[in-house]
Parts: structure tokens; sequence; C-alpha cells
């Protein structure tokens, strides 16, 4: 199967630079040319006239878990510590069956091509992969972490309840193995508390895990070839984490410059999932609870400042959602703190790809390059409103269209 996308803008996310009038052959999975606009058809091309519309890498959510991102859509009266601890207690196979359609959703109507699952009990998250790999189905690439790492008694094992509590080093270790034994491509670990449980007496400050444990972690991780991401809110925690050895930091809502130029001289990663957190402040508030609401934004209220002295250091920063977010959200926020609209952009493509050590073949477009695509009516470089203003997607070479995604003689084609 051949596509060619004719006439379009093209959004450069490693150089970010834009090129007008551009033509973008596809043939396979990959793209074969890109090229002047003038280039002739060929017999069998499928041309999509891309006349005032820009096109651009698919999109990534680094930090997602899709068996309850549908509970971004319950009202004010379901708070996240509600809705989300609901969905983890439904059994596996709705837990999955959720997982599916959320991913479809945000495939489709949000450009989300590739999404790093950030933890699910049952290794759920690592079974979505198969089903989309193997089928029956197809849908976003998915890069799985399988259950989350947590003390007993800690982040992710408080009203979620999703976490594989773990004690001590030896027992770390053996969860790190039996994990990667199930097919994961990161470890989650929780180094710190969180904002589900904060009624509870769970806090984002409270620092989680030992450095010992968090080291065997990381030691099992990399010797098979795997990285280590963690939950880390407390700036303590993110230096143990970091000096431990980790690879990628999520959430950082309490960094202090320390760990920030920690961060910057072990090259770490960042993925500050701001739109989700900013929504779980935001539910709480519009549902009533002031004094959770409150609460919550005493802890959330530093992390834009983090974000900014993060931006301004060089750290390699990924977009994601968590629960509640947008991604489109989260690229906008990336902008309010310092990033240009092509920075943002090339967050959430280019700069994610190379977070997952996936730019090889993904996160921007150049001949050889999976087609993992978005054509979107506008520039999103001038106005990211035009990111919500979807024409197509393309996954994989693919057109994605809803009986694509579901029919599985489509899927055992690709």
């Amino acid at each position: 199967m051949s596509i060619l996308i004719r006439g379009c803008r093209l959004f450069d996310s490693v150089r970010l630079e834009v090129h007008d009038d551009v033509c973008v052959r596809i043939e396979g999975e990959r793209i074969s040319r890109v090229e002047a606009a003038s280039a002739a058809t060929a017999a069998g091309d499928e041309v999509i006239d891309a006349e005032g519309c820009t096109v651009l890498p698919g999109l990534f959510n680094l930090h997602t878990h899709p068996q309850r991102r549908h509970a971004r859509f319950m009202g004010a009266n379901s708070p996240f510590r509600v809705g989300a601890a609901a969905v983890e207690r439904l059994p596996n196979t709705q837990r999955l069956l959720w997982a599916i359609q959320n991913c479809w959703q945000e495939l489709v109507e949000e450009g989300v091509t590739t999404m790093r699952a950030a933890g699910s009990k049952d290794f759920l998250n690592i079974e979505l992969r198969g089903v989309f790999d193997e089928g029956p189905f197809r849908g976003p690439r998915i890069v799985s972490t399988g259950p989350i790492l947590a003390i007993t008694g800690g982040h992710g094992t408080r009203g979620l309840d999703g976490g594989m509590e773990v004690d001590g080093e030896d027992e770390v270790r053996k969860a790190v193995r039996r994990v990667l034994k199930e097919g994961a491509d990161w470890i989650k670990l929780c180094v710190s508390g969180g904002l589900a449980g904060i009624h509870k007496g769970d806090h984002p400050s409270i620092v989680e895990f030992t450095p010992d444990e968090v080291r065997a972690a990381v030691e099992e991780a990399h010797k098979r070839g795997r990285k280590v991401m963690v939950h880390g809110m407390a700036a303590d925690s993110v230096k143990m984490a970091v000096e431990a050895g980790v690879d990628c930091i999520e959430h950082g809502n309490l960094l202090d410059e320390e760990a920030i130029a920690m961060m910057v001289k072990a090259n770490v990663s960042f993925v500050p999932t701001m739109s989700g957190i900013r929504r779980v402040y935001e539910r709480e508030r519009d549902g009533g609870n002031a004094e959770i609401a409150e609460m919550l934004l005493e802890v959330i209220a530093p992390q834009a400042g983090a974000v900014a002295r993060c931006i301004e250091r060089g750290i390699l920063i990924g977009t994601g959602t968590d629960t509640l977010g947008s991604i489109h959200r989260e690229i906008a926020m990336l902008v309010e703190c310092g990033m240009s609209r092509p920075e943002a952009l090339s967050a959430a493509t280019h700069r994610s790809a190379q977070i997952l050590g996936l730019d090889a073949d993904v996160g921007s477009v150049s001949e050889g390059k999976i087609a993992d695509l978005l054509v979107v009516e506008g520039d999103p470089v001038s106005d990211l409103g035009a990111l919500g203003q979807i024409r197509e997607v393309i996954r994989g070479g693919r057109l994605v269209t809803w009986e694509y995604l579901a029919n599985p003689q489509g899927a055992k084609e690709a």
C-alpha cells in the first residue's frame, strides 16, 4: 500500500523548522520520500490533498494509564480518587476492554500514536500491547512498564491498589526480574508519595524506598537493557533516584535547584504530566471539596516553576498526561512554562521518542522512518489549536479509521 500526501506544510521536529509545499510518500509502513510538491503520483497511490494542512509526527504520551483514561470524562462529582479507584476494582476483562477503547479514542481524536503505559496491576498493560501487536485489533504503539513497584503501604497501594508491594533489596530484585520476565519494556517505581491518597495520609513530600532498594532495581533493569522511570514528586526522592541511576523522572512537583542540577549532570529525562496533575486539583475544586483542593494546590502550585527551570537548564522533557490530563493541554502548558511552540511540539514527538530510545524509527518525518503521522488543518506552530483539527491519522503506514482498528482481518494484514 502506498500513500501520497500532497501539497502540505511539514513540521520538522528535529530542526524545529517548517517547510511549505511538500509531498510525503509512504510505501508499506515507512516514509520513502519527502520531496517537492510537484512529485508525480504513481499507480496505486492513495492521494491525500493536504493544501492548507500540516504534517507532523504522531504524538507521544509517555505517562498514561490506558485502563482508566475514561475517568477524565467523568463529572466533577467523581474526583480522581473515586473514579480511578472504581475503575481499578473492575474485573481484568473489563479493564482491558476499557484500555482498548481509551487507546482508540486517544489515537483517533488526539493523534497519540505512541503510549508508554505507566503501570497497571496484573500485567494488564503488557496484555494490551499484545492485543495491538499480535491482534485481534490495532491501536497505538504501546511501551509497557507492567505493574508499578511500591513499598508496602506506599503510593500505588493506597486507593488505586495497583502497585506490587516489595520491601528490601532481595524483594526488589526478584520483582524486577519477574516484571521483565513477563515482558515489560520499562520498570517503574514509586519513590515518593502522591496525590490520590493525600486525604488519607499519603503526601508527595514522603520519600519511599531506600537508596539501596532503588539501586537494586536499576541494576537489574540495566543489565537486561531496560530503563527505569520513577514517580517522584519530592525533591529528596528525586535526588535519591538520580543518585541510584534511574533514567526518567515523572511529575517532579517539588523539584529544587539541587535536584535539577543532579538531573542535568546525570542526563536524566523528565515527564512532568502537568495537565493530569492540574486536573486532579480542578476536579476536587469543581466538586466542592475545598479542603482537599487546598491540600492539592499547595503541592502542585510549585510545579510550573520547577518545569520552567528544567527547560532553562536543557533537560530532555517529554509529554505525558497521567490519568486525567490531555496531551494537547500538556503541550500548551509547556509553552506557558517557557518552551517555544516548536520546542513543545518536539517534546511531544522527537524528544519523547528520544526518551524511549525509539527516535531511529519514529518521532520525526523523514525518509526511512515509520509513518506514524498526523495531518492537521492549519499550522500548529503558529496556533496550537490546530492540533484539535485532525484530518488524518496514519499509524505504521495505514490510515487510521474505526473500521480498520476493529477489523481483525485488517489487523493481520498490517
